[in-house]
């Protein structure tokens, strides 16, 4: 049988002469003849006129693309592999469709590459295009669809009807040798991060499509809770993928069905209601218009219920929480939704209570009057001292910020704010944690002692917030002894020397400094020296302001209060730990005081009357007091002038040794 010879295709008839075959045809761009003999299957009323460059290019007629919902490219079938007058097999028609969707396939790389593209513009800028770019891409996605379902038919119905007999040679080449379909990168990438086994949907890449799906989706009646919290979830994984989507939501639509989630019966629906709305929040305006789909009555009734509906809450207090992280937001915060914070924070069996105690918190640094006004001052002050929020420390600093400037200074009315902070070292010892409750409140009096308007703070009521760290010292209580001198050290700025450990556990303080006074054999210049000295008569702001904090000490008491504790001390290393910082406190003095408050505080007075009251017998304690306090300063000086006076004369080392060599061995 002698083929019939087709058009556009090369020449397969015989040729009775030696003659070359004719030439073929030149083919159109796609490798298939758009001649006579080729066969149009486009429907009826289509329209095939269609101005537009490359796929991914950037024309300038994209503004003016009007998408269709429908299909409405042009289909050419071209048939070339058929004898004419002959219906074509059905290898021809498979491989018609696989060019059809390969044809399809570049449409859409180029779609997506443009899509990629106009996602790295501004939002405000490339809207419109994107918006079209994306419809195109859902057409095409329906086109390669609607292909591979009629192929897909087609196979089948070739393996129902069986092999054909006339098979063309041509067509089973044509099968096995065709070209991968080109893929884009973001493709390849989404291939490589997934693996082989996961069918991923051609419709993933459009944001728009997937937004419209969810919702539609979400708009059905009828289905179980996990499906509506699914739909949710994806929602949100698209807001993450997608971070400009938000920037174009229809509010008249996703409000409406997010409206309809919140007043859902079902807590977990309630709850991914509220967490899609957080994830959709993204400037202040968007933000009146969730407050317009009555979210305020909804946040209230979602924290007024048991704990058992943990999620629900959660969720809405979160919700209240994205409002901060907007620019203005705490505005748009209602008071009655204040006021349920306030109370969630003022339960103390709420498993949300340290969340909401960080969002008043929060809200008293961005708008203070609101948490004025809705009671929130007196639980902020309640946690910082009661040892139930676990960094009580941070709470101090919104309340800094407003006695930072003058105008919002005047809302702390009563001056007693931080009372319950320092109430907890006179308190009577209450259970096993109070020791955890004292270490709390330590941390927020050295944040105020650390800062100026602490410091100002503090002198309020005659300084009687500093008069109740000071009496602490006068209670014998082993924890509250601890934490007052840790606490007294930390404001002080005091670093415990390298041989303070060893002294407090019992060492005696003439076996130091034999070694580490025989370093720096080689003496050092002149010039060196002088510098040295120099800098050592710098002071820094931070010692100035150490300065003033001791100052303030020491007039309301504090040489008295650790005098005392010193010879009440309930063992020996608090002792010892007393006399260390007794000696501190004399040596800071010496050094950042002026002259008429150190004379006064270095000849101790109380201590020295009692040591010369030779009808009492408390006059060996302070006799011994004062031998210790003298035996650490000693220890001091030689400590930092082993380090700070490189210059110290070898023989004057020699001598301090044998000095301390002696009083050993009279003490022995």
């Amino acid at each position: 049988m002698t083929p019939t010879s087709r058009a556009g295709g090369p020449y397969t008839g015989t040729n009775t002469n030696d003659a070359l075959a004719p030439p073929p045809q030149r083919p159109s761009q796609d490798g298939r003849s758009y001649s006579a003999a080729s066969i149009k299957t486009a429907k009826q009323g289509q329209s095939y006129g269609r101005s537009i460059g490359v796929p991914g290019s950037f024309g300038a007629e994209l503004k003016s693309l009007n998408s269709r919902p429908d299909i409405s490219r042009a289909e050419f079938t071209t048939y070339s592999g058929a004898d004419e007058g002959d219906e074509p097999t059905t290898e021809q028609r498979q491989a018609d469709y696989r060019d059809r969707i390969d044809k399809e396939m570049k449409i859409k790389i180029g779609t997506e590459n443009l899509l990629e593209a106009l996602n790295n513009k501004s939002a405000k800028q490339a809207r419109d295009q994107r918006r079209v770019v994306e419809l195109e891409l859902n057409t095409s996605n329906r086109k390669i669809a609607k292909l591979r379902q009629d192929l897909n038919a087609e196979i089948q119905r070739s393996k129902d009807k069986g092999p054909e007999q006339t098979t063309s040679p041509k067509s089973r080449l044509s099968q096995l040798f065709r070209a991968a379909p080109v893929r884009s990168p973001s493709y390849q990438t989404q291939m490589q991060l997934e693996g082989p086994e996961v069918d991923l949907d051609p419709e993933v890449e459009s944001p728009t499509y997937i937004l419209a799906e969810k919702l539609r989706a979400l708009e059905l009646e009828g289905h179980p809770s996990d499906y509506y919290v699914g739909q949710a979830n994806d929602l949100v994984e698209l807001f993450k993928r997608h971070p400009t989507l938000k920037y174009d939501l229809a509010w008249s639509i996703f409000g409406l069905r997010m409206q309809m989630m919140l007043l859902s019966d079902s807590r977990e629906v309630v709850a991914a209601g509220y967490r899609v709305m957080r994830y959709a929040i993204t400037d202040r305006k968007s933000l009146q218009i969730i407050r317009a789909l009555q979210t305020d009555f909804l946040v209230i009734l979602s924290l007024v219920k048991e704990s058992k509906a943990r999620v629900e809450r959660e969720q809405a207090l979160k919700f209240v929480r994205a409002f901060l992280d907007v620019k203005d937001g705490a505005q748009e915060i209602h008071p009655a939704v204040a006021r349920i914070v306030v109370a969630v924070a003022d339960h103390a069996d709420d498993q949300l209570r340290g969340i909401a105690i960080l969002t008043l918190a929060e809200m008293l640094l961005k708008e203070p009057l609101l948490v004025v006004n809705s009671g929130g001052l007196g639980v902020l002050s309640d946690a910082m001292g009661s040892g139930i929020y676990f960094a009580p420390e941070t709470l101090i600093e919104p309340f800094l910020h407003l006695m930072d400037l003058p105008a919002r200074r005047g809302l702390l009315k009563s001056g007693f704010e931080f009372s319950s902070a320092f109430a907890s070292f006179t308190e009577p010892f209450s259970s096993h944690s109070h020791e955890d409750k004292l270490r709390a409140s330590a941390r927020v009096v050295s944040s105020l002692f650390k800062s100026w308007p602490g410091l100002m703070t503090l002198a309020l009521h005659e300084f009687l917030p500093v008069r109740s760290v000071v009496s602490a010292l006068y209670i014998t209580n082993t924890q509250v002894r601890t934490v007052t001198l840790d606490l007294l050290m930390d404001i002080l700025r005091i670093t415990p020397p390298s041989w303070s450990s060893s002294f407090i556990g019992g060492r005696r303080l003439t076996t130091y400094g034999r070694v580490t006074n025989l370093r720096n054999e080689t003496k050092p210049s002149e010039s060196s020296w002088k510098q040295t000295a120099d800098e050592k008569q710098k002071r820094s702001i931070v010692q100035h302001f150490t300065a003033v904090a001791l100052a303030v000490l020491l007039r309301q008491g504090l040489l008295g209060g650790l005098v005392h504790a010193e010879g009440s001390a309930p063992s020996q290393a608090l002792k010892r730990r007393t006399n260390l910082l007794i000696a501190e406190v004399l040596r800071m003095t010496s050094d950042m005081l002026p002259q008429s408050w150190s004379y006064g505080v270095q000849a101790m007075p109380g201590l020295f009357e009692l040591a010369t009251n030779f009808n009492s017998e408390e006059r060996f304690q302070a006799v011994a007091t004062c031998y210790q306090v003298d035996s650490i300063n000693r220890t001091l000086y030689r400590s930092t002038s082993g380090q700070d006076n490189p210059l110290k004369p070898a023989e004057d080392g020699s001598t301090s040794r044998a000095r301390a060599t002696s009083k050993s061995q009279v003490n022995a």
